[in-house]
């Protein structure tokens, strides 16, 4: 079951580059928000339904991941591991593709608040 949960995370994670690559695309020439803040040009809906997805096929790797490695006894270890699996294939592909977008910006178009 590890490998099932890991395989549904990478799935999730390749969702995720997906969406935000669109995203990335439908913003081209404005800064993109790293972590919180809002787009210059809102997201279509297809591609708010493929980040919304790819989120709960994270979810359920995680929880696929942490259930395989679960001990009563250490719960630490599949805690941790749950969490990496939540987090990364969400989490890396957005900062990857935003940071990579916004270098390719002229200073002059980047917020300085």
């Amino acid at each position: 079951m590890l490998f099932v949960g890991l395989l549904v995370a990478a799935l999730g994670a390749a969702m995720m580059t997906i969406a935000t690559r669109q995203l990335a695309h439908v913003n081209e020439g404005h800064y993109l928000p790293v972590i919180i803040g809002k787009f210059a040009v809102a997201s279509p809906l297809k591609v708010t339904a493929l980040r919304v997805a790819a989120q709960a096929v994270s979810v359920i790797g995680a929880w696929t991941v942490a259930t395989a490695l679960w001990d009563v006894t250490n719960a630490t270890p599949a805690v941790v591991v749950g969490l990496i699996a939540l987090v990364a294939p969400v989490a890396v592909p957005v900062i990857v593709i935003t940071s990579g977008h916004n270098s390719r910006l002229p200073d002059s178009r980047r917020p300085t608040s």
